[in-house]
């Protein structure tokens, strides 16, 4: 029974469509715990060994030194550069361009040197390529104590924005959210460097945006490390340039864009989503959103656990045995 003395007048505040929305998050939240428990000895079976963690490019470590090895998609790529290299080679039209010592890309208003499969020019170009001495500034999550150890086998996902900045792409937002899709870290990265292209269409970030960054990629990276530790799994879409992106090393891995049967082509987050989930992402006129993609990304994961046919074959054997 309410006491008379309950605020039941409050709820009367609630419009209809906010108590559904609160009614399907329960039921939601419900459905994802219920999933975990029945399917907990599947989860494992879904990270990648380690021979797929070297071969999708996922950062690894050799001895005392971190290795990358280009996946399928990479294959024409330069990753890294080393300390005298003075060349980089433009993601957007291919082209190999020169840069300052320093690494940094000297800009000419006036001539527009760049040129985008839509026709668009520009007067920079953009590029992914690091410099060598980054492979010695990655970090490995903590190990597990009496502190962290309840994080042991939880799964968090994470998703990284990027924008390009004078000296190349760098980390402009972070998010990363637990199992159920709660928001644990979301944050705004300052570059070090000038922006040159914000890349909005994609990243969802402004100007306006890295007025309020605070964080710096080491600073934001610890964030990450204060919810896991070394037995979490890391969810992700294309997660392997993510971790390169933060610099993490990790070995227990779910990257939804190997977990899925994709005919030889590795498949978008967007497409995935809509296919399986019957939902829309990714489709806002202010750009993506890495929170909308972390969460998209983990409910991938509960509709792989549950529809094991639907995985890409390497993941289907392993599952249909348990």
């Amino acid at each position: 029974m309410i006491s008379p003395s309950y605020p039941v007048c409050a709820y009367a505040a609630l419009s209809q469509e906010r108590i559904i929305a609160g009614i399907a998050a329960e039921n939601t939240r419900q459905t994802i715990i219920r999933i975990l428990r029945e399917k907990s000895s599947v989860v494992q079976q879904l990270v990648l060994n380690k021979n797929q963690v070297f071969d999708y490019g996922f950062p690894v470590e050799m001895g005392d030194q971190v290795y990358i090895q280009p996946n399928e998609f990479q294959r024409n790529q330069e990753m890294y550069y080393a300390e005298n290299d003075t060349f980089r080679v433009c993601t957007r039209c291919h082209s190999t361009f020169h840069v300052e010592k320093d690494g940094s890309q000297t800009l000419d208003s006036n001539e527009l040197i760049c040129q985008d499969v839509d026709g668009n020019r520009y007067n920079y170009h953009i590029h992914t390529q690091q410099p060598m001495e980054n492979l010695k500034k990655f970090k490995k999550a903590p190990k597990v104590n009496e502190w962290n150890m309840e994080m042991s086998g939880k799964l968090f996902a994470i998703d990284v924005e990027s924008v390009y900045t004078t000296k190349g792409q760098e980390v402009g937002r972070v998010t990363k959210v637990d199992f159920l899709g709660t928001v644990l870290v979301d944050a705004i990265v300052k570059p070090k460097n000038p922006v040159i292209d914000y890349v909005t269409k994609y990243s969802g970030l402004t100007s306006d945006h890295m007025k309020y960054a605070t964080e710096t990629l080491e600073s934001v990276r610890e964030k990450i490390f204060d919810h896991i530790n070394e037995d979490s799994i890391l969810v992700g879409h294309a997660l392997n340039g993510d971790l390169k992106s933060l610099r993490i090393l990790h070995s227990n891995l779910i990257d939804t864009s190997i977990l899925f049967e994709s005919n030889g082509r590795r498949p978008s987050l967007q497409k995935l989503t809509l296919t399986h989930l019957n939902r829309e992402i990714q489709n806002s006129a202010g750009g993506h959103c890495s929170k909308e993609d972390a969460i998209a990304s983990l409910h991938l994961v509960y509709f792989g656990l549950i529809n094991p046919s639907l995985l890409s074959p390497i993941f289907r054997v392993s599952c249909s045995i348990l």
